[in-house]
């Protein structure tokens, strides 16, 4: 079965939680397979990924993989922004000023050097790595009139973003591909956040995120440029996104 790994990487990762998770799949459906123990390092990212990773391999990144501007915004970043900002969709900035030694760019370069491909200049190979951004990717796939706020506000706003997004993340079931329900997902999607505070509330949103990358790595494997749109080009930078689905991933399975 082909491997579609999700990193919601924390762009100042050690020290600093990363979710991450892995589907299986194929063209009938993938279901969840791993999540990750706690990670606060980015050797502990690495680990992961070569133990969860096959001959065919898509790992989807949310963190700047490819910096290059001085400073300002860089042009994927802008793009989507212009795209998706009427929704609350902008993106964070990311430039060598604020992040000079981004742990992000060191993890992309690696796995570059160990064979993977950038996805805008993908074509068939079996290991290719990109760049999300969730916030835009849920719009998109969802068709939803603004971002699910599920990161800042008080504890009470942050476990009833988490609800509305475990809710959103069951229509994967109807999408194509289809996320397929397991015992793995059944358990992360129906766990109780009114129980969950502080670091334990912000694990669980990364490891939502991570499941939800990794099912974006299966959507561009499925679909590649048919759904989906890059923003920015692989010498600059660049975010992949599924294309904007009115009214929604089910109306569109087929």
């Amino acid at each position: 079965m082909r491997r579609f790994i999700g990193v919601d990487l924390a762009w100042r990762s050690e020290g600093n939680h990363t979710g991450a998770a892995v589907l299986a799949g194929n063209q009938s459906g993938a279901e969840l397979v791993a999540l990750a123990d706690p990670i606060h390092t980015l050797e502990e990212v690495r680990q992961f990924i070569a133990c969860q990773s096959a001959e065919t391999t898509f790992i989807a990144i949310d963190a700047p993989l490819i910096i290059g501007n001085a400073t300002g915004q860089r042009c994927c970043e802008t793009a989507v922004g212009r795209r998706y900002g009427s929704r609350h969709a902008a993106c964070h900035t990311s430039s060598l000023k604020l992040y000079p030694s981004a742990s992000s760019v060191e993890l992309a370069t690696e796995l570059l050097n160990q064979g993977y491909t950038h996805a805008p200049v993908a074509r068939g190979e079996k290991r290719v790595l990109l760049e999300v951004y969730p916030h835009a990717a849920m719009v998109a796939l969802f068709d939803l009139p603004k971002i699910i706020k599920y990161k800042k506000g008080t504890v009470m706003q942050k476990r009833k973003g988490l609800r509305l997004l475990t809710r959103h993340m069951w229509r994967l079931r109807n999408a194509a591909p289809a996320l397929h329900t397991n015992h793995a997902l059944e358990e992360l999607l129906t766990r109780d956040c009114e129980r969950l505070r502080g670091v334990r509330l912000k694990m669980y949103e990364d490891t939502l995120d991570a499941v939800f990358c990794a099912y974006l790595a299966y959507y561009f494997w499925f679909w590649a440029l048919k759904r989906n749109e890059v923003f920015g080009n692989a010498e600059q930078g660049y975010i992949v996104n599924p294309t904007l689905l009115a009214g929604g991933i089910e109306k569109h399975a087929a």
